[in-house]
């Protein structure tokens, strides 16, 4: 993130932008040493879009991943995760339409799971 600064910072202060971004703002215009940067990035970070990827599935059997294929939960009985954040990656389009297949893959499963248990 320091480099993301640095690099935003340099970008922002070249002649192209002379008349067009007066100054940082938010705490960044007094911001100098990495020490600086680093306390701005752990002040201002958060996440506002639409993460992603929070309980990332993997195949079954793998170490890695929260939920395996089924979506369930591994090492857990009984709880699926059926959202966005079981997408292992950030999609490059807007996350709605992979969080409607994610819950439309999830309702196949869990009504395919209820009739064998009849």
């Amino acid at each position: 993130m320091r480099a993301a600064v640095k690099s935003t910072l340099k970008f922002l202060t070249a002649p192209s932008w002379a008349g067009y971004v007066i100054s940082p703002v938010n705490g960044l215009e007094n911001v100098t040493t990495d020490a600086e940067i680093d306390a701005y990035v752990q002040k201002n970070t958060q996440t506002i879009f639409h993460p992603v990827g929070t309980a990332g599935m993997s195949p079954k059997g793998a170490k890695n991943g929260v939920v395996d294929p089924d979506l369930k939960v591994k090492k857990v009985a009984g709880i699926r995760v059926v959202d966005a954040s079981v997408l292992p990656f950030v999609p490059s389009g807007h996350t709605q339409a992979p969080a409607y297949v994610v819950a439309e893959r999830a309702s196949d499963l869990i009504k395919a799971a209820y009739h064998r248990a009849d």
